[in-house]
């Protein structure tokens, strides 16, 4: 067993840049190389190496195995094919993740017990194809919030609201078989929270959504499956490369405020480290 950075009553997320370093594809194991040298585009070999990376160093700081060693299982909730969210095929069991990448910054969530899911999103204008994205992603509620914004905010806001679905579609295991539109989440300028689900059934387990600082290019989210524990607390750590994690900066931080944010904060207040 490893270090175990993530306690009962923690989660970490993890983000670094994505920069193309041919160190990273050693980290993975064969079936994750093969497919990143089947995608064509430069930019998304990279995204992709580096995100797989600092998951196996991370996951690996946990189990005390070597990061191309880790097994991880995936299975589709869809169609059973081997493309879903992935989790560690060996124990600990309780250990569960969720890994995004977009434009250059890649994002690792790690807490124990309850699904998690994280996503991170780049903050980029809305013209063009990207006009009717806000029509597709919002809900009607949303979108009515949305169209009072004035319009140098536009993407930034829109952006915040879709890492929070995605975030919560990951942790549900939902993903795209689940319209984006049917779920509501709070304004962008206000603390993280799901608001409504047409459709869902209930009763439903709580799922508690947090913003993830970022910086202003991007925009994260995390999300969980189940009620916070008591004295929960999450950590964002902010890597200055996927190889910092492989020269051992994964190290526990020291004991931060519990969350959520008191009522009326705009985001949580994390420790912050890297």
């Amino acid at each position: 067993m490893g270090t175990r950075l993530t306690g009962a009553a923690e989660c970490h997320v993890w983000l670094a840049p994505a920069v193309a370093d041919p160190v990273l594809l050693d980290l993975l194991d064969p079936a994750e190389r093969d497919r990143v040298r089947g995608l064509l585009r430069e930019e998304a070999r990279t995204l992709s190496t580096a995100a797989h990376a600092l998951l196996r160093l991370v996951l690996a700081a946990h189990t005390g195995a070597q990061p191309w060693r880790i097994r991880l299982a995936r299975t589709c909730r869809g169609c059973g094919g081997a493309h879903g969210k992935p989790r560690l095929a060996d124990p600990p069991a309780d250990l569960e993740f969720s890994l995004s990448h977009c434009a250059g910054l890649v994002a690792v969530a790690v807490t124990s017990g309850r699904p998690v899911g994280v996503d991170v999103e780049a903050v980029g204008d809305l013209s063009g194809d990207r006009a009717l994205l806000p029509h597709r992603v919002l809900s009607e509620a949303e979108r009515d919030a949305f169209a009072v914004l004035p319009e140098p905010h536009a993407p930034a806001a829109f952006t915040r609201y879709w890492a929070r679905k995605e975030a919560l579609l990951k942790a549900t295991g939902d993903g795209l078989l689940v319209n984006p539109a049917d779920l509501t989440v709070s304004a962008p300028d206000t603390p993280a929270a799901l608001l409504h689900w047409r459709g869902r059934p209930a009763p439903h387990p709580p799922l508690p959504l947090a913003d993830v600082p970022a910086g202003p290019d991007h925009r994260c989210a995390v999300a969980f499956v189940g009620p916070h524990p008591p004295g929960f607390r999450m950590v964002a750590h902010r890597l200055g490369s996927v190889r910092d994690a492989a020269a051992g900066s994964l190290t526990p931080p020291a004991p931060g405020p519990a969350w959520p944010p008191e009522p009326g904060c705009a985001a949580p207040a994390w420790p912050a480290t890297g």
